[in-house]
């Protein structure tokens, strides 16, 4: 089984929910909503977990 470089997983899921949360901000700007801690922090949180598996898998498929 293919072993997975976890402090890469981990960089690329934070930088990757970041990147999410600040492109969610812009858009909620252009589109006139009010800023959300609450919404904020659950995209983070939300997209964070999801870069996080789809780079997990992502690196595993291609050390096969």
């Amino acid at each position: 089984m293919a072993e997975v470089d976890k402090k890469k997983v981990v960089i690329a899921a934070l930088v990757g929910g970041v990147v999410f949360c600040l492109i969610v901000l812009l858009i909620d700007y252009i589109l006139g909503r009010g800023f959300s801690w609450q919404r904020l922090g659950f995209y983070y949180v939300f997209a964070t977990i999801m870069y996080g598996f789809l780079t997990y898998r992502n690196f595993k498929k291609h050390k096969k």
